[in-house]
């Protein structure tokens, strides 16, 4: 398609997540399917910014006017922190062959229903981007494996499997809002790779943080630290047919709701437990369910299981996950910061649609075919005389 596959080129991958934390740019070099990262940063939205993404992601709060404006007021974020990043590096956009950006998810509707078909929506207007400094942009990378049949998640899995097979058998375990893994065993194809969304990562702790504490995540789970596992409360999160269910699979906000944050909070309350008992259960939890569903889906399991994400910066998270069957190490031990791994990851699936390559993993989605994702920008402003 573009003939860059054995050229040297420079993107910028962007990715903002259900997290709502903001906007992660990597900046990352690629030849001949080789993929480097050289810079990243985050820029984060702004409280206002980051409720009313929020308030959209809820159907009771949301309103067609209020998506359509943010779609394009994003675009013009995204944008904003696309300059600031090439000033804090020194980068001319000129050094820049494309740029891939993630989008803001507002929806996800990964089954099929009776009023509802199976969709997903990320927002975040990306003529915008390219408009504003005429380049190649590629987004909206997840409705084409929904159209062939998939879940349209997780998408990182070609990612883990291109920079980490050598590293096999590995679990790559991604924890933002929603926690993810990749199983890669030993002399793997893509085809061999198992990844889902194991449940919730920072989302339900980070809701109750702003309703207990009036703070947006307990930073490096200190306040998890000092309270007690409920096994009342533990169980009461656990009782969800989703833990059990097999793969593929995908889950999002849409199941983690607000809804379900006051449920939780109404149940702890006749528990008479104390906040940072209800963080630390919270918090216990994401953990529980990915050791959980290991035990459960990869039997005998013995290899390393790295963990990314903001949630890697949570030690409570960490440390629960430690098992005499396999070792847990973070992305940083293998090279990858583990803030950048998901926008590293975009920018080498920008890269792959740009040079028409597999960038969806049938046997994690549920597609029907391999597919090349991504929708494309070309620059277009024209300069005539």
């Amino acid at each position: 398609m573009f003939k860059i596959k054995d050229k040297v080129v420079y993107s910028l991958g962007l990715m903002s997540g259900t997290s709502l934390d903001g906007v992660d740019i990597a900046y990352c070099r690629h030849e001949n399917n080789k993929h480097e990262l050289i810079h990243f940063k985050s820029y984060p939205y702004s409280i206002d910014l980051k409720e009313r993404i929020l308030k959209a992601s809820v159907p009771s709060t949301s309103t067609v006017e209020d998506i359509c404006s943010l779609h394009a007021e994003l675009g013009d974020v995204y944008s904003d922190c696309i300059e600031q990043f090439l000033k804090d590096f020194n980068l001319s956009i000129e050094d820049i062959y494309f740029i891939s950006n993630h989008g803001q998810t507002i929806w996800h509707i990964p089954n099929e229903t009776n009023t509802h078909k199976k969709s997903t929506l990320q927002i975040g207007d990306a003529s915008r981007i390219s408009y504003r400094f005429n380049k190649i942009v590629v987004y909206d990378f997840r409705t084409l494996d929904m159209a062939s049949g998939g879940v349209g998640a997780p998408l990182v899995p070609i990612f883990d499997y291109i920079y980490y097979k050598e590293h096999a058998p590995i679990i790559l375990l991604n924890i933002g809002g929603i926690s993810n893994i990749t199983y890669i065993p030993k002399n793997a194809k893509p085809s061999d790779l198992v990844a889902f969304d194991t449940g919730p990562g920072n989302m339900l702790i980070d809701g109750v943080m702003e309703r207990l504490y009036d703070m947006p995540f307990d930073e490096g789970g200190n306040i998890a630290k000092k309270g007690m596992v409920s096994k009342q409360l533990l169980d009461y999160l656990f009782n969800d047919e989703y833990y059990d269910a097999p793969y593929p699979k995908a889950t999002g906000r849409e199941k983690y709701t607000n809804k379900l944050i006051e449920e939780i909070l109404n149940y702890a309350n006749t528990l008479k437990l104390e906040k940072e008992d209800i963080i630390s259960t919270l918090t216990y939890f994401t953990s529980f369910v990915v050791k959980y569903q290991i035990k459960k889906f990869f039997k005998g399991f013995n290899g390393k299981l790295l963990v990314s994400g903001g949630g890697a910066n949570n030690k409570y998270i960490v440390d629960n996950l430690e098992d005499e069957d396999y070792q847990v190490i973070l992305s940083e031990d293998l090279d990858v910061p583990s803030d950048a791994k998901e926008a590293f990851a975009f920018s080498v699936l920008g890269y792959l649609r740009l040079t028409n390559q597999t960038s969806n993993v049938k046997s994690v989605t549920g597609a029907k075919d391999n597919l090349s994702l991504g929708s494309i920008i070309l620059p277009s402003i024209i300069n005539e005389e």
